[in-house]
């Protein structure tokens, strides 16, 4: 394994900590597949989380009217999203650090079609 190799397994596994994902896009292996879908995926299951931890929000607010019954089910749903989180980025990072092109369950298919979905608009500029 030489340096270059490292260097896009470093930034495949960060990719999936959280915002860490942008450090991918702006590396100067940016343009390696592998780095690329990790990077590509761990910033659509960062959205992807952001997004249930905005609808756990919600829910908080819309239940005020009941505290018992908001102050367990957040913490309930809160709890849920934060194990998923962790269990997919770890997921992630074995992937990466195996140089595997794996899909991610509930978030992988999406980046798939997502990724598509921009490559052909660009090409049709």
């Amino acid at each position: 394994m030489n340096e270059s190799d490292g260097n896009i397994k470093f930034l495949s596994a960060i990719s999936y900590i959280g915002v860490l994902f942008v450090i991918g896009h702006f590396a100067v292996e940016k343009n390696n597949p592998d780095l690329r879908f990790h990077t590509f995926q761990g910033g659509i299951l960062f959205a992807f989380f952001v997004l249930l931890y905005f609808i756990d929000f919600l829910i908080y607010l819309l239940l005020s009217v009941i505290p018992a019954l908001q102050i367990v089910t957040v913490l309930l749903l809160s709890i849920g999203i934060s194990v998923a989180y962790v269990m997919l980025m770890v997921m992630g990072i074995g992937y990466a650090l195996k140089f595997q092109q794996k899909l991610l369950p509930f978030v992988g298919k999406t980046a798939v079609a997502l990724r598509i979905a921009l490559d052909n608009r660009s090409k049709n500029r």
